[in-house]
């Protein structure tokens, strides 16, 4: 199962051509095992130019397999991951990127992003990534 963070999404939105929206649009072609969870849903629709292209994202993204973030355990392992990520002398791109590794982490699913910040964080956690 890969997750798909919130960067590849927009790499694929924007048609960019890069290694990410590539990979992307094979695994869509592919029917492979693409996931989504709460918070890459978030920042995807907040990012959406209008509420037509927000409509649209929210069709596609939903369409894909399912992982909830559970609040009763997620949240906190957000935050383990934060302040192992800081004692390492790692900066996290922040709380919503450590709650998005937890989740693909509990479910061990490799995360599909464009973004360094989880490049920088999968030398601390154990964190499988689809570059």
């Amino acid at each position: 199962m890969i997750l798909v963070e919130t960067s590849a999404w927009v790499e694929f939105d924007r048609a960019t051509g890069s290694r990410t929206h590539q990979r992307l649009r094979e695994l869509i072609i592919d029917g492979a095992d693409i996931a989504v969870t709460e918070p890459v849903l978030m920042e995807v629709l907040a990012g959406a130019r209008s509420e037509a292209a927000a409509e649209r994202l929210r069709c596609l993204l939903t369409s894909f397999h399912w992982l909830p973030a559970d609040a009763g355990t997620d949240f906190e392992g957000a935050a383990k991951i934060y302040r192992a990520c800081r004692r390492a002398g790692v900066t996290p791109g922040g709380l919503v990127d450590c709650l998005i590794a937890v989740v693909a982490l509990r479910h061990g699913a490799r995360l599909l992003t464009a973004d360094a910040g989880f490049v920088r964080m999968a030398r601390v956690v154990p964190l499988v990534l689809d570059v």
